[in-house]
C-alpha cells in the first residue's frame, strides 16, 4: 500500500498491510510492513477489539483516525501536513484496538464522542463525509501516516 507521508518519511513509500476477507481485526495499518511493525511500535490501526500488536497504543497514548478533504496548501497552516483534519475515531491507551468492524468504511458508531485523549473508545460515522485522505496517528502524534 502506498503511504503518502509519515512520521518516518516526508516522501511516498510502500508498506505491506493486512486486509484479509473475514478477519474482523483488519485492516492492520502500520508505518512499515506488517511483519515486525509491533516490535518497533509502528502499528497505527487495528480493529475488532483485537489485543494483539498493541505495543504502540500502550506506549503512545492510544491511537486516532482522522479524515480530510485535501485542499491546496494555505499560508500559515499549522499541524501535520497543513492541518484540516477531523478526528473521527479514537482508542485510548491500553492493550485493545478499535472495536470497529466496518473495515474503515466509516459506518461504525460507538462510545460517546470525545477527543484525542478520551479514556474511552469512540467513533462517529464518516461514510457520508467528503474526504479523500486518512491520517492514522498515535495519541502523542509521534507516529503517523497519511494514506488515500
Amino acid at each position: 500500500r502506498w503511504i503518502l507521508k509519515s512520521s518516518r518519511s516526508s516522501r511516498p513509500y510502500r508498506a505491506r498491510w493486512y486486509r484479509r476477507g473475514g478477519a474482523v481485526e483488519d485492516p492492520w495499518i502500520s508505518l512499515t510492513d506488517h511483519h515486525g511493525a509491533d516490535r518497533h511500535s509502528n502499528m497505527v490501526y487495528g480493529a475488532g477489539g483485537n489485543r494483539g500488536h498493541s505495543r504502540s497504543i500502550r506506549n503512545h497514548f492510544g491511537a486516532n483516525v482522522y479524515i480530510r478533504m485535501k485542499v491546496p496548501k494555505l499560508p500559515n497552516c499549522a499541524r501535520i501536513d497543513g492541518g484540516g483534519w477531523q478526528l473521527v475515531r479514537h482508542v485510548p491507551q491500553g492493550g485493545r484496538w478499535h472495536p470497529a468492524r466496518d473495515r474503515l468504511r466509516g459506518t461504525a458508531r460507538y462510545g460517546r464522542r470525545g477527543n484525542a485523549v478520551s479514556p474511552w473508545a469512540w467513533s462517529v460515522r464518516f461514510h457520508n463525509k467528503d474526504f479523500n485522505e486518512f491520517l492514522f496517528a498515535t495519541g502523542d502524534c509521534k507516529r503517523w501516516l497519511i494514506a488515500k
